[in-house]
């Protein structure tokens, strides 16, 4: 791997959130595929050949732009049915300049993918160390202010055991916890 393919890698890692960063750790593939599933679910632009099958950003992206490609959907989104710069009767034409909201933009230029600065974290209030607050609905609870458990994480305490959902909306993130037993 050449230095500009590395760099590029690199940058494009350090871009994401810490959510989709997460996914290459994850070895088995139906379990990072659930996993990034249920994150394109809560709103996150999944990248599925990169993200998901593992493979290099820098070729995929070099090889899309080298297609036309100016972006590509992000996973739960349509495909493209139409290649750029090919037209069908009948057939929506790949438009390079209105990429739909939540897709792929389609760069090797590193300076397109700064690293992402994760909020500061939320001070730590004093607690008894249960990041499981209150019961909200059913079966779903609050989080506890100073809660930095990650999407996906599990609690147990005496009520039972708790699996953290961590939801991107327009409006910011939002953390509950959800009892599953």
């Amino acid at each position: 791997m050449d230095s500009v393919q590395t760099a590029f890698d690199k940058a494009y890692w350090a871009s994401q959130p810490l959510e989709l960063e997460a996914l290459p750790a994850i070895a088995d593939l139906g379990q990072r595929t659930t996993r990034a599933a249920a994150l394109a679910a809560q709103g996150f632009s999944v990248d599925v050949p990169i993200m998901v099958w593992g493979w290099d950003p820098h070729l995929v992206m070099t090889m899309r732009a080298n297609y036309g490609y100016t972006w590509v959907p992000s996973a739960l989104q349509p495909n493209i049915s139409v290649a750029p710069g090919v037209t069908q009767p009948g057939a929506v034409a790949y438009d390079p300049t209105h990429p739909p909201a939540g897709s792929i933009k389609v760069s090797t230029n590193i300076a397109d993918y700064p690293p992402l600065t994760p909020p500061a974290p939320v001070p730590q209030l004093a607690t008894d160390g249960d990041p499981v607050g209150p019961l909200s609905v059913g079966t779903l609870y609050l989080s506890v202010v100073g809660d930095n458990y990650p999407d996906g994480a599990k609690f147990t305490d005496s009520r039972g055991t708790f699996l953290k959902h961590v939801t991107i909306t327009p409006f910011g993130r939002g953390n509950y916890w959800e009892k599953i037993s």
